[in-house]
């Protein structure tokens, strides 16, 4: 039998930050906590504001019918249909029937603040992820240039989030030097164009945006050279398993993501990462945007907040 607990938590972040037009101040969520036979398993479920289908309302509700049957079963609960419910439950389910230390991928990463905030932190770097489509072209050019001259042999993974027109993503691609590029993420909201893109410039194309749609399943598209996968907008592990396994069959490289989950969840996809894509460092360097830890410390010198001074929710 497996005892579980609810607790839900809100973290602010250092600044606020702007989530497809919706500023948010904090991160929440929920931690599961499940227990058995003297081992423990931890989920996060945090649906991100604009990006998942499910608020944290309905998944709170969803989390909190189905723990009964997940007690006494033991499995996932079919009535889990939720993404973010699912990815939390597999997580914390994971780790309590495989409770072996697990290595943690080391993340590459995400250059914020400053563009000389960025350049410093670009120095040293093998491959570094900057968002782009945030400013004109131009600026955004020289910042690309900037970085190779601090660092001739980085390497960059750069995400438009669909923010450019065509036009636009026609005057960066052709603008910077694409064989320091791994992939761009989507740079227009329009596959079509993002193809085009590949024929005419030789775009190395990444799909993020497209496996988030509810209808979403791995086909082969010629001229896509990654797949970028955000777990807590995926679903459960065996779901996530079966995309990267698919995908790579056809040699298309993945890359799992975060979704600014909190460290329990971030420590669950660099091990995730570490077992399904070994050979691809994880999208998880978001940790310094919250203010807090959550159970575990990750950080010198930042607060780590206990599962007794989270809000309970179950039981």
């Amino acid at each position: 039998m497996i005892s579980a607990s609810l607790h839900r938590y809100a973290i602010p972040f250092h600044s606020a930050i702007d989530f497809k037009g919706q500023t948010l101040n904090r991160r929440e969520g929920l931690i599961l906590q499940l227990q058995a036979d003297g081992q423990t398993g931890l989920g996060e479920i945090a649906p991100l504001p604009q990006f998942s289908r499910e608020t944290l309302a309905k998944a709170q509700q969803q989390a909190v019918a189905v723990l009964p049957e997940l007690c006494h079963t033991g499995a996932l609960p079919d009535a889990a249909t939720l993404a973010s419910v699912r990815f939390g439950i597999s997580c914390a389910l994971w780790q309590l029937h495989q409770p072996r230390p697990r290595r943690v991928s080391a993340p590459y990463p995400l250059l914020t603040g400053s563009d000389e905030q960025m350049v410093a932190a670009a120095a040293d770097a093998t491959t570094i992820k900057l968002k782009v489509a945030r400013r004109p072209v131009e600026q955004e050019v020289r910042l690309i240039y900037r970085l190779l001259a601090t660092n001739p042999h980085c390497r960059f993974r750069l995400d438009a989030n669909q923010r450019w027109s065509r036009e636009q993503a026609e005057d960066f691609i052709a603008a910077i030097p694409l064989d320091r590029v791994d992939y761009i993420e989507e740079p227009t909201a329009s596959l079509e164009d993002n193809l085009r893109l590949v024929t005419e410039f030789g775009l190395p194309l990444a799909l993020d945006e497209t496996t988030q749609q509810p209808d979403y399943r791995y086909q082969f598209i010629a001229g896509v050279k990654a797949l970028v996968l955000k777990p807590t907008l995926i679903g459960d592990i065996a779901t996530l398993q079966r995309l990267v396994e698919q995908a790579e069959l056809d040699g298309v490289q993945v890359t799992l993501s975060s979704s600014f989950e909190t460290n329990v969840g971030l420590t669950a996809i660099g091990q995730l990462a570490a077992e399904l894509t070994p050979d691809q460092a994880p999208g998880i360097d978001t940790l310094d945007a919250l203010q807090q830890d959550l159970l575990l410390p990750q950080r010198p010198d930042t607060p780590c907040l206990s599962l007794q001074q989270l809000t309970p929710v179950w039981p």
